[in-house]
């Protein structure tokens, strides 16, 4: 009888969508051509169905953390999993049979997901994809998703270092018919996988160097004391200059880096390496051209960088009709993908027309099918001279040769953040005033929060004047109710405004992305005044750390002091994302970064919410006291890190905190703020954490002073906005002399955020950050580089990389690592 590998999906291996199972000899079984094979049993939960703002309904799976969100398409919950084959196995392919499929008539349409937005520092606006309902989905009676499952390969590191083909299983447990208002929902599957052995094994079982770092010769001196420091703690070590692989490589790659990538995979079939350190960044600080051309530059640089050419969200308008997106961007996990899905070189131009990583870019053919799953762990020393060397490995010798038990210092993790996004939901109460007679009449709003504390109440005064032109306007000034935080809750009336006449004609305004961020998520702002109905928009939020429902009242008082109008609005959700992605609780079925440290880490929680979080000077205050890890979630650019109060009130423009930049200089000179280089007030002397950076641009590693000062409107992609940037804030912090940070993990280009309760769930930023702090801190990973490349590999296995418009894709190849890829968290002991 045959042996059958059984798992029920009952527990986190299933539901987690990150776990893998590798089959051994005895779960496989070979066909009668040749073919191996396994069979795997599923169980399912039954679907939860809950209603949504009244207007939709949401489907779930009981301890289910994965969906399939399509923007503008039926959320819908989804199952991964995920099997090792041995590395270069062909021709994989799956096989899914549902089990006693059930039927279920629903009263609502099943929520859209929305789209990601990008975390700009600009206050011009966020880069929100508008939020629309693919209506020929929700017409169609065709079942969506459009089959029971699907599935991809790829080859890549595991969990323990080994090199092996994943395949990744994405199930849909329930399908929907938008059409005929029924799901479709299966009790269970049958999954069969077959595969070809490997034509022949590549990759040796032995390592003859754990390390190779790769740089310019100009860098072999102060790089060899590195390598010393390695071998002495026994990871084998080896420099491999830039001259010397050009020479060896002359004729076989199309440019530099891809000489470089054929000379990491020989590095891998002969050496087995594990770890690739590139130290080289740009050879200016003053002035260097980042690009040769969209694929590459390599004139400018110590050591080149690989442009992907994918752009962002082609299919979807951005808010207020901007074109903002990324003419491509550094991507190093170009270095570390080096084999496709069946263990050929992987090129990153799977199409052969000389544009490397083309998505969405007019013109070109699409390069989809890129593997993405690391085979090294890839880090980067983005050093642009010997002093800079320098720096950077005394700060890696001095912090490996302590070990965390002469760190009391370590063991603590620093987390700064705010409200990322404004996701208020629609109020539109109501008021009809056809009855009403002629006159002044007073609305009052106040705001409840579920411990029954109640905020101020906030009033607006307006004349009701039949016989007049309608006057109505948008106002935004919830900033005026708070003095500082942690708050009571917050009632805000944006429309109808103080001294408005509600008159013979309608009225409707859609206000700007500066007069109501993020508007585009519900129309939460808009201004309606139709036939003789007043559509009473606002806002209503609990100011606190996790505040993240209230309830409202709206009355409104003639002038005889009598109640006309009166009507609550309960279970309002507001929720201040980059406070979640950071913290300690559970969202959804994840944790922030907090939530996976271990318990005897002490935890600073400097977040907007709590008034622990004002400026510049708190973080600095922080950082300067010494900790193993600090969490930064928020919006960016390569010069500087902010991010909001809760509920951003009275919009960015009065609700944004700047945490810390590299220079304080604007392009509007001489308006300076002081200090002008806050960076160098970071006193944290040989105490030296990690940072993890969510937020657009903080780690473009391509800025010069010259480049970025004349780039005022952003037309050669540097995004300063036109602050002199010398270094990038990711970088700026590593090549601080004996302070700042130790490495740094952040964006090269335009993060991706999530809004409201899918903040830590749906992919982007959040996701990866917290990713990083769970594979530290819960799975065991001490190693820099190990836990890195295992974020990307749970992301990639956990996501649909070939959706576009949610930068899944986009996420992994702009996530950069600016250290030390072998560097063991802590020191040795």
């Amino acid at each position: 009888m045959e042996r059958i590998l059984s798992l029920m999906a009952v527990g986190v291996l299933i539901l987690s969508g990150v776990e893998a199972v590798a089959l051994s000899d005895d779960m496989t079984k070979e066909s009668s051509n040749n073919e191996k094979y396994c069979t795997i049993t599923m169980a399912f939960s039954s679907p939860i169905i809950e209603e949504c703002n009244g207007y939709y309904i949401e489907v779930s799976l009981k301890d289910t953390l994965s969906y399939l969100m399509n923007p503008g398409q039926p959320m819908m919950p989804k199952v991964v999993k995920t099997i090792e084959l041995p590395f270069g196995a062909r021709d994989a392919n799956v096989e899914v049979i549902p089990r006693n499929i059930q039927e279920s008539e629903i009263s609502y349409e099943i929520r859209p997901a929305l789209s990601p937005l990008m975390p700009l520092t600009d206050l011009e606006g966020s880069g929100i994809a508008k939020p629309k309902k693919d209506i020929s989905t929700y017409s169609s009676n065709d079942m969506f998703p459009s089959s029971w499952f699907e599935y991809r390969t790829g080859c890549g590191l595991n969990a323990n270092n080994k090199r092996v083909t994943f395949v990744s299983i994405h199930l849909f447990p329930v399908r929907y018919t938008p059409a005929t208002e029924k799901i479709y929902y299966a009790e269970g599957a049958d999954i069969k996988i077959t595969y070809t052995e490997p034509k022949i094994d590549v990759l040796l079982e032995t390592n003859e160097y754990d390390l190779v770092i790769i740089a310019p010769s100009v860098f072999s001196k102060e790089l060899g004391r590195l390598v010393d420091h390695k071998n002495a703690l026994g990871l084998e070590t080896k420099l491999k200059t830039t001259e010397e692989i050009y020479n060896e490589y002359e004729g076989e790659g199309r440019d530099k880096p891809e000489q470089i990538k054929y000379f990491i995979k020989d590095a891998i079939e002969e050496w087995n390496v594990t770890y690739i350190l590139l130290v080289g960044g740009l050879k200016s600080r003053i002035w260097a051209n980042p690009r040769d051309d969209c694929n590459q530059g390599s004139e400018y640089w110590r050591v080149p960088v690989r442009y992907t050419n994918l752009v962002d969200n082609p299919k979807f308008p951005l808010a207020g009709g901007s074109s903002i997106h990324d003419p491509g961007v550094i991507s190093d996990l170009y270095y570390a993908d080096v084999y496709d899905g069946e263990g050929n070189f992987s090129s990153w131009d799977t199409n052969e027309d000389d544009v490397f990583a083309a998505w969405g870019k007019e013109g070109v053919e699409n390069d989809t099918d890129i593997d993405l799953y690391p085979d090294v762990a890839i880090g980067r020393l983005a050093c642009r001279d010997i002093f800079e060397v320098k720096t950077v490995v005394n700060k890696i010798i001095k912090y490996e040769l302590a070990s965390s038990e002469d760190k009391p210092w370590f063991k603590k993790m620093v987390v700064v953040s705010g409200d990322g996004f404004l996701d208020q939901e629609d109020l539109d109460i109501q008021w009809n005033v056809t009855s009403l007679q002629n006159g002044k009449y007073t609305i009052y709003a106040q705001s409840i929060n579920g411990d029954d504390i109640a905020g101020k109440i906030d009033s607006i005064h307006v004349t009701l004047d039949k016989t007049a032109t309608s006057s109505i306007s948008f106002n935004h000034d919830d900033h005026l109710q708070v003095d500082s935080y942690p708050a009571r809750p917050i009632a805000e009336i944006t429309s109808p405004s103080n001294g408005d006449i509600l008159g013979n004609t309608d009225y409707f305004y859609e206000p700007t992305d500066r007069e109501a961020y993020d508007n585009e998520f519900s129309g939460w702002g808009n201004v309606e005044y139709t036939i003789g109905i007043m559509h009473i928009r606002g806002k209503s939020y609990d100011p606190r750390p996790y505040g993240n429902v209230t309830d409202i009242h709206v009355w409104i008082e003639n002038d005889d002091n009598e109640i006309v109008f009166s009507q609550w609005k309960n279970g309002t959700e507001m929720y201040f994302e980059g406070e979640w992605a950071t913290g300690e609780k559970l969202l959804n079925g994840r944790g922030g970064g907090l939530y996976y440290m271990p318990e005897e880490f002490e935890k600073e929680i400097l977040w907007t919410s709590n008034g622990k979080f004002t400026g510049q000077q708190d973080v600095i205050n922080a950082l300067s006291e010494g900790c193993g890890f600090v969490f930064m979630s928020g919006h960016g650019s390569p010069n500087v890190w902010a991010d909001h109060f809760p509920g951003v009130p009275g919009n960015r423009g009065h609700a944004s905190v700047t945490g810390l930049q590299v220079t304080s200089l604007k392009p509007w000179l001489p308006f300076v703020e002081l200090p002008v280089f806050p960076m160098t007030k970071l006193s944290n002397y040989g105490k030296l954490p990690v940072i993890v950076i969510g937020g657009c641009h903080n780690s473009q590693f391509n800025v010069s002073l010259i480049r970025s000062a004349v780039d005022v409107k952003n037309k050669r992609s540097m995004w300063t906005h036109g602050a002199p940037v010398s270094e990038c804030f990711s970088w700026r912090l590593v090549s601080l002399p004996c302070r700042g940070a130790i490495a740094t993990i952040g964006n090269t280009g335009l993060g991706y955020g999530r809004m409201g309760k899918e903040c830590t769930s749906d992919g982007g930023d959040a996701w990866v950050s917290a990713e990083f702090f769970k594979q530290y801190g819960t799975e065991g990973h001490d190693v820099l580089g190990d836990a890195f490349t295992q974020v990307i590999r749970n992301y990639v296995t956990s996501f649909d990389m070939g959706d576009l418009e949610a930068g899944h894709a986009k996420t992994v190849q702009q996530w950069a690592l600016l250290g030390d890829p072998s560097l063991m968290l802590g020191g040795h002991s």
